[in-house]
């Protein structure tokens, strides 16, 4: 005669397999030392094809150094991170679903609608006029007018807004997903010294490492963009500009809002200064 079992230890083995179970193979984070490994690894990886690429060999495509350029830090800051991101889904055996885009509530509606206002109202109600004024009332500077009198046809102006959005990513892909919603992610904490030491990242270190990562990354843009609308406008703005952008992803955890918004405004600054 098969015995009954008491109510409260059906209760206790339901409990008890809920604690076995096995984890979930979706997790869409990693923990912080697999987030600092990921980005050791790929960020090393990335410089080491960039420099080399960059500035000790000359290429160009369809006669533009620039779409070279472009193409090269779109590959080595956007095509490698994803493609660490998939081998180690497939060795791990677990999906990174988002690929860091967004966090399963920063996809949500509700934060896809908040980070489009606030990227697209960002760059066009702050960062447009700024560029704009700027460049037509500060002494010295070269006007835009004369920086994009190349694009002389459609097929010109959207081949070069195609390769400009790629640049655009590229910068917010890798210092916005990558880094800081992958470490906004990331589980845990690392111990080290022999445990006289516990590095915790959370949500502030996350956007602060952002930070880092968009003012090394432009440092290009400190080389030319004083030109455009002066030194201390240039400084400012690459400064103001990491700041608010990482302010929307920390905000609404995804980078849809900043992508689409940085892409708005060269579309606003091209329309407005392309003769």
């Amino acid at each position: 005669m098969r015995q009954k079992t008491p109510p409260s230890s059906k209760a206790h083995q339901k409990s008890s397999s809920k604690k076995l179970a096995a984890p979930s193979t979706s997790q869409t984070y990693f923990t912080i030392k697999e987030a600092i490994r990921a980005n050791l690894i790929v960020g090393v990886l990335a410089l080491l094809i960039f420099f080399p690429l960059s500035y000790f060999a000359q290429f160009e495509i369809m006669g533009s150094d620039y779409y070279f350029h472009a193409t090269l830090t779109f590959f080595c800051f956007t095509v490698l991170p994803v493609l660490y991101l998939v081998i180690n889904q497939l060795v791990r055996m677990r999906k990174i679903q988002t690929f860091f885009i967004g966090t399963p509530s920063g996809l949500s509606k509700k934060n896809i609608l908040k980070s489009l206002l606030q990227g697209l109202g960002m760059h066009a109600g702050i960062f447009y006029p700024w560029i704009t004024l700027a460049n037509k009332n500060v002494s010295g500077v070269i006007s835009l007018n004369f920086w994009y009198f190349h694009l002389s046809s459609p097929a010109a102006w959207f081949r070069e807004l195609l390769f400009i959005s790629l640049n655009i990513i590229m910068f917010e892909y890798y210092s916005k997903a990558f880094v800081q919603l992958q470490f906004m992610r990331a589980k845990g904490s690392l111990i080290f010294g022999k445990g006289k030491y516990c590095l915790h990242i959370g949500n502030g270190g996350a956007f602060l490492l952002q930070f880092a990562v968009w003012m090394g990354g432009h440092w290009l843009e400190f080389t030319w963009l004083p030109d455009i609308i002066g030194p201390a406008n240039a400084i400012a703005f690459i400064t103001i500009s990491g700041l608010l952008t990482g302010v929307t992803v920390y905000d609404t955890e995804n980078i849809l809002g900043v992508t689409v918004g940085h892409i708005l405004l060269n579309v606003l600054i091209m329309l407005t200064f392309t003769q």
